[in-house]
């Protein structure tokens, strides 16, 4: 769509729902929160690591009124290593068992931390009798691209990138298995919304190149009533270029699925191509719940989320491999 035309169980199912959205300025330090009253409130710090074995981490600390009681508290990790099965511990906790430190930009959530400083980042998740540390090497420098503030009705959901790439040091402990400390690149962001999941997008569309020598980030939505924002890539350095829409192309389905995202400019001309080559997961909570799900598909409606290594393809210039998600309403 050119610019000129642009339109301007239960509980845990429905936190991971809210969690499904990327990762607004902080209140206090990088890593502060602005915690609003509404029951539609969620806000989430998402921290990513791609290790040079192929290894893939994320952790994700977030705050939520969204499910029963509210100021819920939960971190989440997944750990996806070649060759051998998923990790995904996860604990929620009650408003008295999280906090965040102005002092020394320090967020904690049970036994999660996460603490920014003018050295680095570092994240610490102990969970189910495991471990994920990671140490960030840069700063936190956080940034919004034009269209990253998306409003409904009188509800706002805001996303800031806090990290585009960085080198990142992953120790793992995942149970049963020896200690392993890995090297590689990562990316880490925020996002706060009063806008109820159901309603925020149509779909997604997110790429991110975190090691090597070249770093790129891609971040695209569409919107439930065709509009598009924010639409934009950032190659490694200076502002994010702002592009204009995006198609997706499934082929195959659910699990033996491959993705193709083509991303076109401001002036309606072709600017990158997203190609999944390979899949690392396909994440369905709702649809995991069979007919329950119609209990909560009206607030979270049916998110579906592929995982996959991919690659950038831009005319004239060579092809980058990162990580590429494609998140879509049902299927």
């Amino acid at each position: 769509m050119r610019r000129d035309t642009r339109a301007r169980g239960l509980r845990a199912l429905l936190v991971g729902a809210l969690l499904s959205l990327p990762g607004v300025a902080a209140a206090g330090g990088v890593l502060g929160l602005s915690f609003d009253s509404s029951d539609r409130y969620g806000e989430s710090f998402t921290f990513v690591a791609d290790a040079d074995d192929g290894t893939y981490v994320t952790v994700n600390l977030s705050v939520t009124n969204i499910g029963p009681g509210s100021r819920t508290g939960i971190c989440r990790a997944t750990v996806l290593r070649p060759g051998k099965p998923a990790w995904s511990p996860q604990t929620r906790m009650g408003a008295k068992e999280w906090g965040y430190t102005p002092d020394t930009d320090t967020l904690k959530l049970g036994t999660c931390t996460a603490q920014a400083t003018d050295a680095g980042l570092t994240v610490d998740a102990a969970l189910d009798n495991g471990r994920v540390t990671l140490e960030y090497a840069k700063k936190p420098e956080p940034w919004s691209p034009e269209g990253s503030v998306v409003e409904n009705g009188k509800d706002r959901y805001r996303h800031e990138v806090l990290l585009g790439a960085s080198p990142v040091k992953v120790t793992l402990q995942v149970p049963k298995s020896a200690a392993v400390t890995l090297a590689g690149g990562g990316y880490a962001d925020h996002s706060r919304s009063t806008v109820a999941p159901a309603k925020l997008a149509k779909r997604w569309v997110r790429f991110r190149a975190m090691k090597g020598p070249q770093h790129m980030v891609v971040l695209a939505r569409e919107g439930q009533e065709g509009d598009y924002a924010p639409v934009y890539v950032w190659e490694g350095k200076g502002a994010a270029r702002l592009l204009e829409s995006f198609t997706v192309t499934q082929t195959g389905t659910k699990e033996k699925s491959t993705w193709r995202a083509e991303l076109t400019d401001r002036d309606g001309k072709p600017a990158l191509t997203l190609r999944g080559t390979s899949l690392l997961q396909r994440s369905a909570p709702v649809e995991s719940l069979g007919m329950l799900g119609g209990l909560v598909r009206p607030v979270v409606g049916s998110p579906v989320t592929y995982l996959l290594r991919g690659v950038m393809e831009r005319p004239g210039k060579a092809p980058v491999e990162g990580l590429m998600e494609v998140s879509v309403e049902g299927e």
